[in-house]
């Protein structure tokens, strides 16, 4: 899903879309920032059938990004479509990059070049307690509103988009014919926004942003939980992307997640430009920040909505199960936890 974007045109032109029938689409997601840690990217297939898309991997792509048009980073191939840079690179604000891959027949592809903005710091988080929160179905259930200020950088038109990663204690590791079988040592859900959350400095530009909404957790349990934001700052042409693609779905996870229309962004077949390839390649400054989701305000307004939706239905024997280390789980107590 791309943006096809006309930069010095003044109207509003239609957005090219790859319709349910095209087969054998490429799509790239690849989100690389400047934080510590490794980055990758994933490069698959992606065939539509019913609204359904299928995913699998390209085999033996050589991948590559070029850091300020100079500099070669060779990608390793992990497999299932995964591409990881070597363990010590990090990328930097103000640097440019730009993707390439080519297939193993000499098919040849590209992005354009992206250049990282620096990102302002959060300088407040804090949160509120919603008895009716959040729509479900025909319900509202409670919720914690999750809000951050940061002052935005002036002199220049800023993008951002925000992320969050939500770790909670999880005391069920299986349910069976809806009867739920407690865990055998300790675990944590680990759960994750669905929802885009996009933001142009258009009307506060160098100004201070007081109460930007950033998440609205359900009230699984009384308990605490930690949750990491991150702030990222995106170039404009990943902001345009975004924001298409927030108004073409209502939830997407990544940028895999096909919409009704997928919209064509900014990598290109070098060698057949009229193949359509999904997707975008993504560059931001990231700024974190831990918090811990007390619950204090809760208490005596609202009843937790279960971390399954509901209460618990304990097996009869009292079997526990393990608690298997996924990307939605782990045994592992996250780092700043507070017991």
């Amino acid at each position: 899903m791309f943006v096809l974007v006309l930069w010095f045109s003044s109207c509003v032109e239609p957005f090219e879309t790859i319709t349910e029938s095209s087969l054998h689409t490429i799509v790239v997601d690849a989100m690389l920032t400047d934080e510590d840690i490794p980055q990758k990217i994933s490069i698959l297939t992606s065939s539509t059938k019913s609204e359904t898309a299928y995913n699998e991997a390209i085999p033996n792509l050589k991948v590559a990004v070029l850091v300020n048009g100079k500099e070669s980073i060779s990608l390793t191939d992990n497999g299932e479509g995964v591409y990881s840079f070597p363990p010590t690179f990090r990328a930097k604000a103000g640097n440019s990059y730009q993707l390439f891959f080519q297939k193993k027949d000499g098919t040849k592809y590209q992005s354009n070049e992206q250049v990282i903005p620096n990102t302002p710091s959060i300088d407040k988080i804090y949160d509120e307690f919603q008895p009716n929160g959040i729509q479900k179905g025909l319900t509202k259930i409670p919720a914690n509103y999750l809000y951050i200020d940061f002052k935005d950088s002036a002199d220049e038109q800023n993008y951002y988009t925000w992320t969050w990663t939500l770790w909670e204690r999880q005391f069920v590791c299986h349910t069976e014919y809806s009867v739920d079988y407690y865990c055998s040592q300790n675990c944590w859900e680990i759960l994750h926004n669905e929802n885009l959350n996009i933001f142009s400095d258009i009307y506060s530009n160098g100004k201070p942003v007081f109460g930007k909404l950033i998440a609205q957790i359900p009230y699984y349990q009384a308990s605490g939980s930690l949750i990491e934001v991150k702030q990222i700052a995106i170039p404009a042409e990943g902001y345009r992307f975004l924001k298409i693609l927030s108004e073409q779905t209502e939830k997407t996870g990544t940028l895999v997640d096909t919409p009704p229309a997928a919209i064509i962004g900014n990598i290109r077949n070098f060698t057949n430009p009229k193949e359509l390839i999904a997707g975008f390649f993504m560059v931001g400054s990231a700024n974190t920040i831990k918090y811990w989701l007390n619950r204090e305000n809760a208490k005596g307004k609202a009843s937790p909505v279960g971390l399954l939706g509901r209460k618990t239905n304990p097996n009869l024997f009292n079997s526990t199960f393990a608690c298997i280390e996924g990307p939605n789980r782990t045994p592992i107590k996250p780092r700043d936890w507070i017991d």
